[in-house]
């Protein structure tokens, strides 16, 4: 039977009692490790990764913990950068089933154990087993209740927030900014990104209720210095010019709160040298996110799949453009519970869309069809294909190229282009 995916995604009864008690069952790893806890809607992988390259550079042994996965489930358990090997994670896996069977035997009431949940305490069993020095742990929904919000942070760290899993969160940012923020812990510094002002409303008054310092990149004079293909750099006050080698006009702004929180970190006595902001701060890597497959022709990946990721992307794009090279074909796939106004941004960009089926998940994915008619309303060129690879092979056809709207989409094209089915010329 496969490690995961035998669960469901979310239980029936709310709450951090199921994870506590199985944590409780393990040992209660989270009492042995030092957290930095991040949420956010958008951002906060990339602001991850950032983290936990210069705190490897800083010669720390680093437990990073994110979701989604692109390609394989283990990509969520890294350690110094390197999936966590498949026998001691399957070794972790039945330890942690055994105390789900004894939670689910003890306390029916509370329900089954959720996919994430087991995730989560496979992850906190592994990185004590491995004795990291710290973990940079993402929250996968929200952060109230989300199976992370177990632990006792170091810094609390919250990204960019927006309209996202409105099913779960809220329909409006206030509501959202509610639940992110329910990952501020009582006198722990937080870290935030530029927020609307409502979230940054909502998020300061969590912070002072709680006594926890609150740190915003709104508050610091730092500068955007630009960004191409090969990188980008910013200027922020007490570290300089800093090169960050993940791409886009967003990726600065998460870099900045990175660099904020490792600000933070240093003030908490955590060992930050400036070689390893540096060094950090360009090495990161974060795939599916403005991803190069190729430069000539040109080729990108981004999983953005929602509004505020289309609007990044949208701007990286014509940036890249600078109004004078081709358009843009879009192969482009979405889930059915997405609007289909997530397209709109990309068309003054589109040469022509190129759609296909996005599967996997819990949704099944929006038909090619029903796109391919809202795009031609719109006067854009469009055919659809269910096959991703068949999709692939006609968008080559006409450079450059973007494949977004989904990260199941996005990792499905990683596992096609690695296969060796279709190649890029």
């Amino acid at each position: 039977m496969a490690l995961f995916g035998h669960r469901e995604r979310f239980g029936s009864h709310l709450g951090l009692e199921r994870v506590e008690l199985v944590c409780r069952e393990l040992g209660s790893p989270q009492a042995d490790l030092k957290f930095i806890h991040l949420a956010g809607t958008n951002g906060k992988g990339s602001t991850a990764a950032l983290l936990a390259q210069v705190l490897q550079e800083s010669g720390l042994k680093v437990g990073l913990f994110t979701s989604p996965h692109l390609e394989s489930y283990e990509e969520r358990f890294k350690i110094n950068g390197v999936q966590v090997d498949k026998e001691f994670l399957t070794d972790i896996v039945e330890e942690t089933e055994a105390a789900i069977s004894r939670v689910e035997k003890e306390y029916p009431q509370l329900g089954a154990v959720t996919e994430f949940e087991l995730a989560t305490a496979v992850g906190l069993l592994c990185f004590r087993q491995a004795e990291v020095d710290i973990v940079v742990l993402e929250t996968g929904l929200g952060g109230r209740l989300d199976a992370t919000n177990v632990v006792a942070p170091v810094l609390s760290v919250i990204t960019t927030i927006g309209l996202d899993h409105t099913d779960r969160l809220g329909d409006s940012v206030e509501e959202i900014a509610a639940e992110k923020g329910g990952i501020i812990k009582a006198g722990v510094p937080v870290v935030s990104g530029v927020q609307p002002g409502a979230a940054e409303t909502v998020l300061k008054r969590i912070a002072s209720e709680k006594g926890a310092p609150w740190y915003s990149t709104w508050d610091v004079p730092w500068q955007k210095l630009g960004w191409s293909l090969e990188g980008g750099s910013l200027f922020f006050p007490g570290w300089g010019k800093i090169e960050i080698g993940l791409l886009g006009e967003h990726q600065l702004e998460n870099g900045a709160v990175a660099l904020l929180a490792l600000e933070q970190l240093s003030a908490l006595g955590w060992p930050i040298t400036e070689q390893a902001v540096r060094q950090g701060m360009k090495e990161a890597k974060w795939p599916g996110r403005l991803e190069v497959l190729s430069a000539e022709p040109l080729v990108l990946l981004d999983g953005s799949h929602n509004p505020e990721g289309i609007a990044a992307l949208t701007t990286s794009l014509d940036h890249l453009r600078d109004g004078s090279s081709p358009k843009f074909t879009f192969v482009f796939g979405m889930l059915e519970t997405k609007e289909l106004k997530l397209l709109d941004p990309l068309v003054p960009l589109a040469e022509r869309f190129v759609f296909t089926a996005a599967a996997g998940g819990r949704f099944p994915p929006k038909d090619p069809a029903i796109m391919v008619e809202y795009a031609q309303k719109r006067g854009v060129k469009a055919v659809g294909y269910y096959e991703a690879a068949d999709a692939l092979k006609m968008a080559l056809q006409s450079p450059p190229v973007c494949i977004c709207g989904s990260l199941y989409l996005v990792g499905t094209i990683k596992r096609i282009l690695r296969q060796g089915s279709v190649i890029i010329a």
